[in-house]
């Protein structure tokens, strides 16, 4: 039964790695044209410690408003959403 739980725990793990890398699919900086990086530490959801970086302030406040998204973007949406992002 303990194993059981374990990969249902994996699976959940995974499922919010993917949804969270789907995301940020497609993100990049507007100035500087740079990614933002994330990495996943922890095994289950209650453990997930989550890192974001990124080349500078409007490249973190564009991740962290798209990973506050309910719903993943498509690469085009992503695309288009940084590209309407500009310096004020």
């Amino acid at each position: 039964m303990f194993s059981v739980l374990g990969d249902f725990d994996k699976n959940r793990v995974e499922r919010f790695r993917q949804a969270t890398e789907e995301k940020l699919r497609g993100v990049r900086c507007p100035d500087h044209n740079q990614p933002p990086r994330v990495r996943f530490h922890g095994d289950s959801l209650r453990n997930m410690n989550v890192s974001l970086a990124g080349c500078c302030e409007k490249l973190m406040r564009i991740a962290n408003e798209r990973i506050a998204c309910a719903e993943p973007a498509s690469a085009d949406q992503s695309a288009r959403a940084s590209s309407l992002r500009k310096p004020a």
